[in-house]
Protein backbone atom coordinates (compact mmCIF):
# COMPACT_ATOMS: atom_id res chain seq x y z
CA UNK A 1 0.00 0.00 0.00
CA UNK A 2 1.33 3.85 -1.23
CA UNK A 3 0.08 6.87 -0.97
CA UNK A 4 1.93 9.65 -3.56
CA UNK A 5 1.23 13.50 -1.26
CA UNK A 6 1.53 16.73 -3.51
CA UNK A 7 4.47 18.77 -1.13
CA UNK A 8 6.11 21.82 -0.98
CA UNK A 9 9.98 21.75 -0.02
CA UNK A 10 11.95 23.37 2.70
CA UNK A 11 10.21 24.05 6.32
CA UNK A 12 6.92 23.03 4.82
CA UNK A 13 7.90 19.58 3.32
CA UNK A 14 10.10 18.66 6.35
CA UNK A 15 7.25 19.46 8.93
CA UNK A 16 5.21 17.38 7.00
CA UNK A 17 7.30 14.70 6.43
CA UNK A 18 8.49 14.55 9.89
CA UNK A 19 4.78 15.37 11.61
CA UNK A 20 2.38 13.94 9.53
CA UNK A 21 3.90 11.32 6.89
CA UNK A 22 6.14 9.59 8.83
CA UNK A 23 4.01 8.83 11.65
CA UNK A 24 1.28 7.99 9.29
CA UNK A 25 3.77 5.23 7.77
CA UNK A 26 4.73 3.88 11.41
CA UNK A 27 1.21 3.72 12.16
CA UNK A 28 -0.36 2.20 9.19
CA UNK A 29 2.19 0.58 7.29
CA UNK A 30 1.28 2.39 3.95
CA UNK A 31 4.63 3.78 2.41
CA UNK A 32 4.12 8.08 1.85
CA UNK A 33 5.92 9.53 -1.16
CA UNK A 34 6.10 13.37 -1.46
CA UNK A 35 5.83 14.33 -4.34
CA UNK A 36 7.39 18.56 -4.86
CA UNK A 37 6.62 21.38 -6.70
CA UNK A 38 7.06 25.38 -5.71
CA UNK A 39 4.44 28.24 -5.57
CA UNK A 40 0.79 28.23 -4.81
CA UNK A 41 -1.25 27.04 -8.35
CA UNK A 42 -1.21 23.50 -9.14
CA UNK A 43 1.09 21.97 -11.04
CA UNK A 44 0.39 21.45 -14.85
CA UNK A 45 0.46 17.86 -14.88
CA UNK A 46 -2.19 17.78 -11.80
CA UNK A 47 -4.37 20.47 -12.89
CA UNK A 48 -4.58 18.67 -16.50
CA UNK A 49 -5.78 15.31 -15.53
CA UNK A 50 -8.27 16.97 -13.75
CA UNK A 51 -9.63 18.94 -16.73
CA UNK A 52 -9.38 15.43 -18.87
CA UNK A 53 -10.83 13.45 -15.78
CA UNK A 54 -7.80 11.23 -15.83
CA UNK A 55 -5.76 9.68 -13.04
CA UNK A 56 -4.06 12.24 -10.98
CA UNK A 57 -0.09 11.64 -10.43
CA UNK A 58 -0.76 12.18 -6.58
CA UNK A 59 -3.21 11.03 -4.20
CA UNK A 60 -3.56 13.73 -1.49
CA UNK A 61 -3.03 17.34 -2.40
CA UNK A 62 -1.72 19.78 -0.03
CA UNK A 63 -2.09 23.18 -1.40
CA UNK A 64 -3.24 26.74 -0.82
CA UNK A 65 -7.36 27.05 -0.22
CA UNK A 66 -7.29 28.90 -2.95
CA UNK A 67 -6.69 25.63 -5.77
CA UNK A 68 -8.84 23.53 -3.41
CA UNK A 69 -11.64 25.98 -3.84
CA UNK A 70 -11.40 26.02 -7.50
CA UNK A 71 -10.84 22.21 -8.16
CA UNK A 72 -14.15 22.06 -5.65
CA UNK A 73 -16.40 24.11 -7.85
CA UNK A 74 -15.16 21.97 -10.60
CA UNK A 75 -16.47 18.61 -8.76
CA UNK A 76 -12.48 18.08 -9.10
CA UNK A 77 -12.37 16.84 -5.20
CA UNK A 78 -13.70 13.82 -3.51
CA UNK A 79 -15.31 14.95 -0.42
CA UNK A 80 -14.26 13.63 2.82
CA UNK A 81 -17.07 11.74 4.97
CA UNK A 82 -17.52 12.77 8.58
CA UNK A 83 -19.24 9.56 9.38
CA UNK A 84 -15.96 7.93 8.75
CA UNK A 85 -13.77 10.32 10.06
CA UNK A 86 -15.17 11.88 13.51
CA UNK A 87 -12.13 14.11 13.61
CA UNK A 88 -14.25 16.40 10.98
CA UNK A 89 -16.30 17.21 13.92
CA UNK A 90 -13.71 18.41 16.24
CA UNK A 91 -12.59 21.41 14.63
CA UNK A 92 -13.08 24.65 14.58
CA UNK A 93 -15.52 26.30 11.54
CA UNK A 94 -12.64 27.73 9.58
CA UNK A 95 -11.55 24.17 8.62
CA UNK A 96 -14.40 23.31 6.20
CA UNK A 97 -14.17 25.26 3.21
CA UNK A 98 -16.89 28.71 3.26
CA UNK A 99 -20.25 28.29 1.35
CA UNK A 100 -20.25 24.03 1.67
CA UNK A 101 -22.08 21.95 4.06
CA UNK A 102 -19.85 19.14 3.38
CA UNK A 103 -15.82 18.45 3.19
CA UNK A 104 -14.45 18.90 -0.37
CA UNK A 105 -11.31 19.96 1.17
CA UNK A 106 -10.60 20.43 4.78
CA UNK A 107 -8.10 23.58 6.27
CA UNK A 108 -6.03 22.12 8.24
CA UNK A 109 -4.08 25.45 9.70
CA UNK A 110 -3.87 29.14 9.10
CA UNK A 111 -1.08 30.92 8.42
CA UNK A 112 -0.19 34.56 9.34
CA UNK A 113 2.18 36.55 7.03
CA UNK A 114 4.87 39.14 8.73
CA UNK A 115 6.95 41.39 8.29
CA UNK A 116 10.37 39.89 8.20
CA UNK A 117 13.41 42.36 8.61
CA UNK A 118 17.27 41.76 8.92
CA UNK A 119 17.92 43.01 12.49
CA UNK A 120 20.85 45.30 11.09
CA UNK A 121 18.67 47.51 9.11
CA UNK A 122 16.78 48.07 12.59
CA UNK A 123 19.14 47.52 15.36
CA UNK A 124 16.91 49.66 17.64
CA UNK A 125 13.14 48.33 17.36
CA UNK A 126 10.99 46.28 14.79
CA UNK A 127 9.62 48.44 11.99
CA UNK A 128 6.29 50.03 13.25
CA UNK A 129 3.77 50.33 9.90
CA UNK A 130 4.04 48.86 6.70
CA UNK A 131 4.91 52.30 5.32
CA UNK A 132 8.28 51.30 6.00
CA UNK A 133 8.24 49.83 2.46
CA UNK A 134 8.14 53.05 0.94
CA UNK A 135 11.41 54.56 2.23
CA UNK A 136 14.11 55.54 -0.06
CA UNK A 137 16.72 53.58 2.09
CA UNK A 138 14.77 50.72 0.81
CA UNK A 139 14.29 51.26 -2.79
CA UNK A 140 15.18 47.55 -4.61
CA UNK A 141 15.43 45.89 -1.29
CA UNK A 142 11.89 45.13 -0.28
CA UNK A 143 10.81 41.48 -1.37
CA UNK A 144 6.96 40.51 -1.54
CA UNK A 145 5.33 37.47 -3.61
CA UNK A 146 4.47 36.96 -6.94
CA UNK A 147 0.68 38.36 -8.07
CA UNK A 148 0.50 40.21 -4.97
CA UNK A 149 -0.44 37.07 -2.76
CA UNK A 150 -1.09 38.08 0.50
CA UNK A 151 -0.76 41.85 -0.18
CA UNK A 152 -4.01 43.16 -1.15
CA UNK A 153 -5.55 44.16 1.97
CA UNK A 154 -2.31 45.42 3.34
CA UNK A 155 -2.13 47.66 0.36
CA UNK A 156 -5.56 48.47 0.68
CA UNK A 157 -5.38 49.33 4.01
CA UNK A 158 -2.83 51.59 3.55
CA UNK A 159 -3.63 53.60 0.82
CA UNK A 160 -6.60 54.93 2.98
CA UNK A 161 -9.40 51.93 2.19
CA UNK A 162 -11.55 49.73 3.84
CA UNK A 163 -10.60 45.74 3.46
CA UNK A 164 -14.35 45.41 3.54
CA UNK A 165 -14.72 47.33 0.25
CA UNK A 166 -12.67 44.43 -1.37
CA UNK A 167 -13.33 43.42 -4.12
CA UNK A 168 -15.90 46.14 -5.33
CA UNK A 169 -13.56 49.30 -4.41
CA UNK A 170 -9.84 48.64 -4.53
CA UNK A 171 -8.83 52.07 -6.14
CA UNK A 172 -6.72 52.81 -3.09
CA UNK A 173 -4.85 50.07 -2.79
CA UNK A 174 -4.03 49.77 -6.51
CA UNK A 175 -2.60 53.60 -5.65
CA UNK A 176 -0.78 53.05 -3.03
CA UNK A 177 0.97 50.24 -5.01
CA UNK A 178 2.42 52.67 -7.75
CA UNK A 179 4.61 53.75 -4.59
CA UNK A 180 6.20 50.32 -4.37
CA UNK A 181 7.55 51.01 -7.97
CA UNK A 182 11.22 50.57 -8.00
CA UNK A 183 11.38 49.36 -4.08
CA UNK A 184 10.56 45.90 -4.93
CA UNK A 185 13.91 43.85 -5.28
CA UNK A 186 12.40 40.38 -5.72
CA UNK A 187 8.52 38.97 -6.31
CA UNK A 188 9.37 35.22 -5.13
CA UNK A 189 8.83 32.34 -3.07
CA UNK A 190 10.93 31.94 -0.43
CA UNK A 191 13.06 29.15 -1.24
CA UNK A 192 16.61 30.60 -1.37
CA UNK A 193 16.49 33.57 -0.29
CA UNK A 194 18.28 33.40 2.78
CA UNK A 195 21.05 33.94 0.77
CA UNK A 196 19.99 36.80 -0.47
CA UNK A 197 19.35 38.00 3.24
CA UNK A 198 22.61 37.20 4.59
CA UNK A 199 24.27 38.96 1.77
CA UNK A 200 22.61 41.67 2.99
CA UNK A 201 20.65 42.66 -0.85
CA UNK A 202 17.10 42.53 0.50
CA UNK A 203 16.35 44.52 4.01
CA UNK A 204 12.32 43.56 4.42
CA UNK A 205 10.05 41.08 3.33
CA UNK A 206 6.56 40.43 3.18
CA UNK A 207 6.49 36.64 4.26
CA UNK A 208 4.12 33.77 5.43
CA UNK A 209 5.64 33.33 8.95
CA UNK A 210 6.64 29.62 8.32
CA UNK A 211 9.28 30.46 5.76
CA UNK A 212 10.96 33.62 7.79
CA UNK A 213 11.41 30.99 11.03
CA UNK A 214 13.57 29.01 8.03
CA UNK A 215 15.23 32.02 7.00
CA UNK A 216 16.51 32.03 10.97
CA UNK A 217 16.84 28.19 11.26
CA UNK A 218 19.36 28.57 7.79
CA UNK A 219 21.36 31.23 9.82
CA UNK A 220 19.87 34.50 8.58
CA UNK A 221 20.21 37.51 10.92
CA UNK A 222 16.46 38.13 10.40
CA UNK A 223 13.86 39.31 13.15
CA UNK A 224 9.63 39.58 12.28
CA UNK A 225 7.07 41.98 13.21
CA UNK A 226 3.43 42.38 12.99
CA UNK A 227 3.01 46.29 11.85
CA UNK A 228 0.49 48.59 13.76
CA UNK A 229 -1.86 48.33 10.76
CA UNK A 230 -2.78 44.79 11.26
CA UNK A 231 -1.58 41.62 8.95
CA UNK A 232 -3.14 39.70 6.73
CA UNK A 233 -3.53 35.64 6.75
CA UNK A 234 -4.05 32.30 4.54
CA UNK A 235 -5.38 28.85 4.49
CA UNK A 236 -4.08 25.78 3.34
CA UNK A 237 -6.22 22.57 2.01
CA UNK A 238 -5.75 18.93 2.14
CA UNK A 239 -7.96 16.97 -0.31
CA UNK A 240 -8.14 14.66 -2.77
CA UNK A 241 -8.35 14.95 -6.34
CA UNK A 242 -10.85 13.64 -8.50
CA UNK A 243 -10.17 10.06 -10.65
CA UNK A 244 -7.97 8.45 -7.63
CA UNK A 245 -9.22 4.89 -7.42
CA UNK A 246 -12.11 4.44 -4.96
CA UNK A 247 -9.18 2.03 -2.43
CA UNK A 248 -6.52 4.85 -3.12
CA UNK A 249 -9.10 7.51 -1.90
CA UNK A 250 -9.74 5.24 1.32
CA UNK A 251 -6.14 5.64 2.65
CA UNK A 252 -5.94 9.35 1.52
CA UNK A 253 -8.52 10.27 3.72
CA UNK A 254 -7.01 8.17 6.59
CA UNK A 255 -3.73 9.86 5.98
CA UNK A 256 -6.00 13.40 6.37
CA UNK A 257 -7.81 12.26 9.18
CA UNK A 258 -4.37 11.51 10.68
CA UNK A 259 -2.87 14.93 9.88
CA UNK A 260 -6.32 16.39 11.89
CA UNK A 261 -5.84 14.69 15.18
CA UNK A 262 -4.72 16.63 18.19
CA UNK A 263 -1.63 15.03 18.94
CA UNK A 264 -0.73 14.99 15.00
CA UNK A 265 -1.96 18.95 14.78
CA UNK A 266 0.44 19.99 17.71
CA UNK A 267 3.34 18.54 16.54
CA UNK A 268 3.15 19.65 12.54
CA UNK A 269 1.90 23.03 13.74
CA UNK A 270 4.84 23.61 15.96
CA UNK A 271 7.12 22.68 13.18
CA UNK A 272 5.37 25.28 11.22
CA UNK A 273 4.13 27.91 12.96
CA UNK A 274 1.05 28.25 12.41
CA UNK A 275 -2.80 27.66 14.16
CA UNK A 276 -3.92 24.84 14.33
CA UNK A 277 -7.47 24.16 13.39
CA UNK A 278 -8.55 21.21 15.81
CA UNK A 279 -9.96 23.07 18.88
CA UNK A 280 -7.98 20.68 21.63
CA UNK A 281 -4.98 21.97 20.50
CA UNK A 282 -3.38 25.21 21.64
CA UNK A 283 -1.55 27.83 19.34
CA UNK A 284 2.40 27.08 18.87
CA UNK A 285 4.85 29.57 22.03
CA UNK A 286 6.18 31.42 18.90
CA UNK A 287 2.74 32.98 18.17
CA UNK A 288 2.43 33.12 22.38
CA UNK A 289 2.78 36.95 23.28
CA UNK A 290 2.33 38.74 19.90
CA UNK A 291 -0.79 40.68 18.40
CA UNK A 292 -1.69 37.76 16.46
CA UNK A 293 -5.08 35.40 16.76
CA UNK A 294 -5.72 33.20 19.89
CA UNK A 295 -6.88 29.72 17.09
CA UNK A 296 -7.64 29.85 13.17
CA UNK A 297 -11.48 31.44 13.99
CA UNK A 298 -10.47 34.57 15.55
CA UNK A 299 -9.69 37.46 13.44
CA UNK A 300 -8.08 39.75 16.26
CA UNK A 301 -5.46 41.89 14.15
CA UNK A 302 -6.25 40.13 10.41
CA UNK A 303 -7.14 42.47 7.81
CA UNK A 304 -9.46 39.65 6.97
CA UNK A 305 -10.51 38.76 3.25
CA UNK A 306 -12.81 35.73 2.62
CA UNK A 307 -11.12 32.77 1.14
CA UNK A 308 -13.94 32.59 -1.21
CA UNK A 309 -13.58 36.06 -2.40
CA UNK A 310 -9.88 35.34 -2.54
CA UNK A 311 -10.61 32.31 -4.84
CA UNK A 312 -12.97 34.42 -7.39
CA UNK A 313 -10.62 37.38 -7.87
CA UNK A 314 -6.39 36.50 -7.29
CA UNK A 315 -6.62 35.97 -11.20
CA UNK A 316 -7.72 39.73 -11.91
CA UNK A 317 -5.61 41.08 -8.75
CA UNK A 318 -2.44 39.02 -10.24
CA UNK A 319 -2.55 40.62 -13.97
CA UNK A 320 -3.87 43.82 -12.37
CA UNK A 321 -0.65 43.71 -10.16
CA UNK A 322 1.64 42.98 -12.72
CA UNK A 323 0.28 46.03 -14.75
CA UNK A 324 0.87 48.17 -11.36
CA UNK A 325 4.00 47.24 -9.98
CA UNK A 326 6.76 47.24 -12.64
CA UNK A 327 9.76 46.76 -10.96
CA UNK A 328 12.37 47.66 -14.11
CA UNK A 329 10.88 51.04 -14.51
Amino acid sequence: MSLTVLSWRGRWGTALASAVSGPFERATGVRVTHRFHVGLALPDALSGALARGGRPPVDVVWSNSVPALRAAAAGGCVPLDPARHPVLGELRDRARPEGHDSFPCVHPYAVQYVLCYRRAAYPDHPPRSWEVLTEPRHRGRIALYPGGNGFIPIAQVMGGGDPAAIPARMDPCWSWLHRLRGQIGALDYSVGMEHRLRRAELDLCFRALPNVLAFQTAGADVDWTVPREGTTDTLDALWIPAGVPEDTAELAARYIAFALRPDVQRAWCTRLGVLPVHRDVPRPDVLSGTTLPAHADDRSGILFIPEAVKAAHEPHWGRTWNQVVQCDE
